[in-house]
């Protein structure tokens, strides 16, 4: 496990238990040879937005979204970057309804029928 990895897994596991679904999402978003691109930019988005709380809550959510054969979803990029800016700009309960509406969103897209 590469430096950068490591750093990921030390700023968003909330638990020892949490680790290996956040290695899973290294593997998912980032593959064999970008593992270290997508926790680097994940860092720095997380940078970005002025908000560590709102990183660690959108891995908590894509860590878990599994599509109907099991398999861990990839969203973009973008929308990844999106999902932090849009939960770190509110606080409180309007904070609480975005995590709500965004793991809600979230799997019903990832179960949605693929042709």
């Amino acid at each position: 496990m590469s430096v950068i990895q490591h750093e990921f897994l030390r700023r968003y596991a909330t638990s020892p238990m949490h680790v290996p679904r956040l290695e899973r999402l290294l593997d998912t978003y980032g593959g064999p040879d970008a593992a270290d691109f997508f926790a680097e930019a994940f860092i720095g988005w997380d940078r970005a937005c002025g908000d560590s709380e709102a990183a660690r809550i959108v891995t908590e959510v894509i860590s878990t979204l599994v599509d109907e054969r099991g398999q861990l979803v990839r969203l973009t990029h973008e929308a990844v970057k999106g999902a932090i800016a849009w939960i770190a700009a509110r606080t409180g309960d309007a904070r609480s309804e975005r995590i709500h509406a965004l793991a809600t969103l979230l799997t019903e897209v990832s179960h949605v029928e693929r042709s």
